[in-house]
């Protein structure tokens, strides 16, 4: 019986805390951090972090998601005092197609307000990371960031005779001779092969094509670079898939120059509060340029929640 308690009022607390995570996320909505400067112009910063899919963010800020990047461009595009924005990678790439809505979504920043955009890299920004990186007008890796890898790869698992070994086997009914195709339980057929390598071949031209139009480069210049392999930072600046060499900071800086901006710029930061984050993550802090723990066990800038007038509110802005 005591055990019966003791398990109800840890789900109880449980159940409470995910609800107050959950109160915390959608008072806080999508937020902005500011890094103050002394100018009063500042330079927009977008996350791309993590495998790059379709949708909106995960439950715990897993993988960066089309929709949720997309619309902290647009943010951005809206706050006035945005004369610049960086786009900072950590990627090794991810969904084609929410590769594309990311690129261009870019493109569309430029084309609408008329501002620059310089890419970022962190460890990697490769593959779909490097193609979000090729819309921007000016891109700055580490000298040991792994970028580049620009290609197709569709991958399937065979293990038919391993099922069969077992008394497994599939009889599927389909509308069509192709509606099966890449099923697991046999072979693929040489009509289907070349069926899927000319499907890969279409989306690695649109790849190609993209990178061509984003760094100013000849497709045919693209494709000899472009044959899934790596590259450090150092090779892809030789061979112009990167203009520049530096940090996040040396990013911010060259962003200020290039949207002419006199003294140390503000920097904002579009992003959304996780759950995760919410109980553990970091933020920066809009009144220190060093990150703080925000998580709710650690930060009393999220005590408002509990108590909404004994502790001053963190100094957020809500978005679209």
């Amino acid at each position: 019986m005591t055990c019966l308690i003791i398990a109800i009022v840890l789900i109880v607390c449980f159940a409470g805390l995910l609800g107050l995570v959950a109160f915390i996320v959608h008072q806080a909505g999508p937020t902005q951090t500011t890094w103050p400067g002394t100018s009063g112009e500042a330079v927009g910063v977008v996350r791309i972090t993590g495998i790059i899919m379709s949708g909106g963010a995960s439950l715990f800020g897993v993988g960066a998601g089309s929709e949720t990047i997309t619309s902290q461009i647009r943010r951005a595009s809206k706050d006035s005092s945005v004369k610049v924005l960086v786009v900072r990678i950590n990627s090794p790439g991810g969904s084609a197609a929410a590769s594309q809505e990311i690129y261009q979504a870019i493109r569309e920043y430029q084309k609408a307000t008329h501002r620059p955009v310089v890419a970022s890299m962190g460890d990697v920004a490769a593959s779909g990371g490097y193609y979000c990186a090729s819309a921007a007008n000016k891109i700055m890796a580490a000298p040991a960031t792994l970028t580049g890898s620009i290609g197709v790869i569709m991958e399937t698992m065979q293990y038919g005779d391993l099922m069969r070994k077992i008394g497994v086997s599939s009889d599927p009914i389909t509308s069509g001779r192709y509606k099966d195709t890449g099923s697991p339980f046999r072979p693929m057929r040489p009509d289907e092969r070349q069926l899927m390598q000319a499907m890969v071949n279409d989306v690695y031209d649109q790849f190609v094509e993209a990178v061509a139009e984003g760094r100013g480069m000849k497709k045919e210049q693209v494709r000899e670079l472009a044959d899934g392999r790596a590259y450090t930072g150092r090779q892809a600046k030789k061979v112009k898939l990167v203009d520049e060499l530096g940090t996040f900071r040396d990013a911010i800086r060259l962003a200020g120059k290039l949207a002419n901006i006199k003294g140390e710029p503000t920097v904002k930061f579009f992003e959304r509060v996780t759950p995760f984050a919410a109980l553990f993550g970091e933020m920066d802090s809009s009144s220190s340029r060093t990150p703080m723990p925000a998580g709710l066990l650690f930060d009393r800038r999220l005590w408002p929640v509990v108590d909404p007038v004994m502790v001053p509110r963190p100094q957020v802005t809500a978005g679209e």
